[in-house]
C-alpha cells in the first residue's frame, strides 16, 4: 500500500440514522472523497426515510450488509442489547473480509463479492471491529472516539472541572452486581479492540480525557482531537421567491414550522440524555416578559425505540403540566399548527426545515440543553448561522463556544467585550438559563451583529469541512506509514483474532438458525 497518491477508504459504521454520530461521518466521507480518494461506506443499517441526504442521493457510496440480524431480542431480555450490537459490528466486518476474498457464501445476499482491497478503514462508534479487520484484511484502522460505550450503557458518571485543565473523574453508581459482572467483559473488550487501532482520534479534548479516565490501558495513547465540521453552505437562508422554490418549501415542510414570532430553537435527538426539559421549564419562565415567544423542538426520533417514546411523552407532559399549548409535526405533510402555539415538536426535521429554524429572522437564539456532551455540531450549525447560543457548561459546547461577557452579576444585558464572543455557557438549570435567556432576548442589533460575525469566522476557522477532510486524511497516511500490520502482530493477536472470529461464527450460527433467515446485502 502506497503512502502518497489516491487511497481507497472504507468507513464501517454501524447505523446511519441522523445524529451527531452520523453527521460527523458522512462529512469526513465527503470531505476526504472531495480531496480525490475512493470512499465506500459500510453500514448494518440505512433507512432511507431517515438518513442524511448525502447517503441516498448517491454523493456516498454506501453498502448495507447483514441487515436481517436483529438489533435486540424482545423482552423479557432487553440487556442482550449490546451483544446483538455486537455481533452485528461482527458480521458487517465478516462479510466485508468475505467480500474481499471470497465469493459470497452460499445462502449469503451479499452483492459485495471481490471487493478490492482497501488502503485503511476508518471506523467508529463500535470498536469490535478493529482487530478482525486488520487481522483478516492486513488493512489499517484509524478508530474515532465519539464517546467510551461504557459510559453510555448507564450507571455511569463523568464529574469534570471545567476550569484549569479539565480534570475528569469517571466512576461508577447505582449498577447492580449482575450487571456489572454482565458488564466487565463487554467494557473489557471495548478497551482492548479500541487500542488494537493504528490510529486514535476523538471528537474534542474533552473526550479525549474521558477515554483516558476510562480506560487505563489508552492513557499513554491519549486520542489526538479532530472536531467535527459543518457545511457551511449548507446553512444558507432558503429564498422564499419564485413558484419552484415555494413548491419545494411545502415538500419539504418548511411553511409548518415558519413564523414571524421570536423563536427560541433546540435542535436534539428526543433522547433523556438531551435534557431538553431543560428547555421547556427556562422558556416557561420567561413567558411573562415575552408572551409572543415560542419554543421550537426538534430532532431525531425512532418510534421503535423505547428511550424516544418515553422522551416526547414526557416532554408532552411536562409541557401540559406547565400550561403551554403544544402540538408535533410528524411528518412534512403533517397537520399544520395553531399559528399562536406555544411548544412545536418537529420529529426527523428534514434538511430544509433544519436551515430555516437556523436562518429564519425570527430565531433569536438556540438552546443546547445536554449537559457533558460529547462534542456538540449543533452549537457549530448555530454559530455558522450567526445564532447566539446558549448551552450547559461542560463537555464538548465548552471547546466551540465562547462565553459573553456581561456588565454586572446583577445585569439582565450582555456586553460583547470582544469580538470572539459567541454565546453563554450556563449551568443546566432553569434557574440559571431562565436568565440567561432574557439576557439573549435583549440583544441590540448592534450586538448581534457582532455575535454573528464571531460565530462565523470562528466556523471557519475552526470547525470547517475542508479542515475535517485534511486531518482524516493525515490520519490514515499516518495508519500507513507503520508498514505491514500482519509482520507486527505477534502470536498473542494472531490467536485472538482467530478465537474471535469463532466466536463470531458460532453465535452467528445459532441466531440465523433460531430466527431463520440468513444476513441480508
Amino acid at each position: 500500500m502506497s503512502t502518497a497518491g489516491k487511497l481507497r477508504i472504507g468507513f464501517v459504521h454501524p447505523d446511519l440514522g441522523i445524529g451527531g454520530a452520523e453527521r460527523l461521518v458522512v462529512d469526513a466521507a465527503v470531505a476526504v472523497q472531495k480531496l480525490g480518494h475512493e470512499v465506500l461506506v459500510f453500514t448494518s443499517r440505512h433507512d432511507p426515510s431517515r438518513c442524511f441526504e448525502e447517503t441516498r442521493d448517491g454523493t456516498l457510496k454506501v453498502h448495507v450488509l447483514g441487515s436481517s440480524l436483529p438489533q435486540r431480542l424482545p423482552s423479557p431480555l432487553p440487556a442482550m442489547t449490546i451483544l446483538f450490537s455486537l455481533l452485528r459490528s461482527l458480521l458487517l466486518s465478516f462479510l466485508i473480509v468475505t467480500s474481499t476474498y471470497l465469493p459470497a457464501p452460499a445462502g449469503f445476499a451479499n452483492p459485495l463479492s471481490r471487493l478490492a482491497p482497501f488502503d485503511v478503514f476508518f471506523v467508529d462508534q463500535q470498536s469490535v471491529c478493529v482487530p478482525f479487520l486488520r487481522f483478516f484484511l492486513g488493512t489499517r484502522v484509524v478508530f474515532y472516539c465519539h464517546f467510551p460505550d461504557k459510559l453510555l450503557s448507564g450507571g455511569w458518571e463523568v464529574d469534570m472541572d471545567t476550569k484549569g485543565e479539565g480534570r475528569v473523574q469517571v466512576g461508577v453508581k447505582g449498577r447492580g452486581l449482575a450487571r456489572r459482572i454482565y458488564r466487565w467483559p463487554v467494557d473489557k473488550l471495548e478497551e482492548w479492540t479500541t487500542g488494537q487501532s493504528d490510529v486514535i482520534l476523538s471528537n474534542s479534548q474533552f473526550t479525549s480525557r474521558v477515554y483516558a479516565r476510562s480506560f487505563p490501558s489508552l492513557a499513554k495513547r491519549k486520542p489526538r482531537v479532530v472536531y467535527p465540521c459543518i457545511d457551511v453552505s449548507a446553512y444558507k437562508a432558503i429564498d422564499r421567491k419564485g413558484k419552484g422554490k415555494e413548491k419545494a418549501t411545502e415538500e419539504d415542510g418548511v411553511s409548518l414550522t415558519a413564523s414571524d414570532r421570536p423563536t427560541l430553537i433546540s435542535l436534539n435527538r428526543y433522547e433523556a440524555k438531551k435534557n431538553i426539559h431543560l428547555a421547556i421549564r427556562s422558556f416557561a419562565q420567561v413567558l411573562d416578559a415575552s408572551p409572543h415567544l415560542r419554543l421550537v423542538l426538534a430532532g431525531g426520533y425512532d418510534n421503535s425505540l423505547e428511550d424516544n417514546l418515553h422522551t416526547l411523552w414526557s416532554l408532552r407532559t411536562l409541557a401540559e403540566s406547565l400550561n403551554l399549548t403544544h402540538h408535533t409535526l410528524s411528518s412534512a405533510k403533517a397537520a399544520p399548527p395553531d399559528p399562536d402555539v406555544q411548544v412545536l415538536f418537529v420529529l426527523n426535521f428534514s434538511t430544509a426545515q433544519r436551515t430555516h429554524l437556523l436562518t429564519q429572522p425570527s430565531t433569536v437564539a438556540l438552546l443546547y440543553t445536554p449537559a457533558n456532551e460529547h462534542f456538540g455540531i449543533v452549537p457549530v450549525e448555530a454559530m455558522a448561522c450567526g445564532l447566539p447560543v446558549l448551552a450547559a457548561n461542560s463537555g464538548g459546547p465548552t471547546e466551540s463556544i465562547v462565553d459573553l461577557e456581561t456588565t454586572s452579576s446583577s445585569s439582565e444585558q450582555v456586553t460583547v467585550g470582544n469580538d470572539a464572543g459567541t454565546g453563554l455557557l450556563r449551568s443546566p438549570k432553569p434557574a440559571e438559563w431562565a436568565p440567561a435567556i432574557r439576557q439573549l432576548l435583549s440583544l441590540s442589533s448592534a450586538q448581534r451583529q457582532a455575535i454573528k460575525q464571531a460565530g462565523m469566522d470562528r466556523v471557519a476557522e475552526n470547525f470547517s469541512s475542508e479542515k475535517l477532510g485534511k486531518e482524516v486524511e493525515e490520519a490514515c497516511r499516518q495508519a500507513l506509514t507503520m508498514g505491514d500490520v500482519h509482520g507486527q502482530m505477534g502470536d498473542k493477536l494472531i490467536w485472538a483474532g482467530t478465537g474471535l472470529m469463532a466466536f463470531a461464527a458460532l453465535n452467528l450460527s445459532i441466531l440465523l438458525w433460531f430466527y431463520g433467515g440468513a444476513p441480508a446485502g
